[in-house]
């Protein structure tokens, strides 16, 4: 197996299993490179970039998905009848986003 992220090389991957690591990975992975070595020429390395993706991936996902508060007051002024939609707001916040959605593509 030959893979090497960093120059992003995809060789051909021989998976017939019986390979057991040789190295060691640091337990500290998410601050620097890592890289393991197994008894044949398979090799995987991480550059610190991807590293430092994974560990904000992981703070990303230990945040909520939504605002609990927001939710319930949305709720709550829906059940009262005292939700007011604001078209012209409503508008440029849309516009906003497909502008920004424009600009990345």
């Amino acid at each position: 197996m030959s893979i090497d992220i960093k120059g992003l090389t995809n060789g051909p991957i021989n998976n017939q299993g019986g390979s057991k690591p040789t190295g060691a990975v640091n337990s500290d992975a998410r601050s620097q490179s890592t890289s393991v070595e197994s008894a044949g020429s398979d090799k995987v390395s991480l550059t610190a970039s991807a590293t430092q993706l994974s560990a904000l991936e992981d703070q990303i996902n230990s945040l909520p998905v939504t605002d609990a508060n927001r939710v319930a007051e949305t709720r709550h002024a829906l059940a009262t009848g005292t939700h007011q939609v604001d078209p012209d707001s409503t508008a440029d916040g849309l516009l906003a986003t497909e502008r920004a959605f424009a600009q990345k593509s």
